[in-house]
């Protein structure tokens, strides 16, 4: 026992437990979830709207009941298709901001990643999610922020413009600020 117990920290002390083999580095983390979420539509597409198999026990009608009506609907999704990629994502964690608390819609903290989830409804103007988006990204201290917003009203007129004004990078404000906007016409 003592020769494996010396042998253990010789291996650690020499980085060998470091990193595993299916470890995620922090790039690859981004292009992950910059994919997932440019490509979220089509996770839609294929589970809830494309044919099924006729010998399958999930029933089309089943699935068309299952609509994304708000904030709350997308988050759920999108976090049920990150975490089987980051075991350790939290969704809806609180942090301490010193003014008051901040809640962030899903966390990956191993990578210091914050992804906030935006739905748009019918009540909302885009000044209002502009604002929304402005005080969030002064708010949040992690490294990485993504704004995912999906437009389900087509309330943005100029989708590249706006995503382009939301974008910002570590020099610019000390974090990098991505904002992807998803406004497919198969959500309505």
């Amino acid at each position: 026992a003592k020769h494996f117990l010396e042998r253990l920290n010789s291996d650690v002390s020499l980085t060998q437990y470091e990193k595993r083999d299916d470890d995620i580095d922090k790039p690859v983390a981004l292009l992950i979830i910059r994919r997932l979420l440019k490509n979220f539509y089509k996770h839609i597409e294929a589970m809830y709207q494309a044919e099924v198999h006729g010998r399958g026990t999930l029933k089309k009608i089943e699935l068309e009941k299952i609509k994304i009506r708000n904030e709350y609907d997308v988050q759920r999704m999108l976090y049920a298709l990150i975490r089987p990629i980051f075991p350790l994502a939290r969704l809806e964690a609180v942090d301490d901001a010193e003014y008051r608390a901040i809640r962030y819609d899903i966390v990956l903290s191993e990578y210091d990643i914050v992804i906030e989830v935006k739905c748009t409804r019918e009540t909302m103007t885009e000044r209002k999610l502009t604002e929304e988006l402005g005080a969030d990204s002064f708010h949040y201290k992690a490294q990485h922020v993504f704004f995912f917003i999906f437009d389900r009203v087509k309330l943005i007129k100029n989708v590249d413009a706006f995503e382009k004004a939301f974008n910002r990078g570590e020099k610019d404000v000390g974090k990098s600020i991505e904002t992807i906007v998803i406004q497919e016409s198969i959500f309505h």
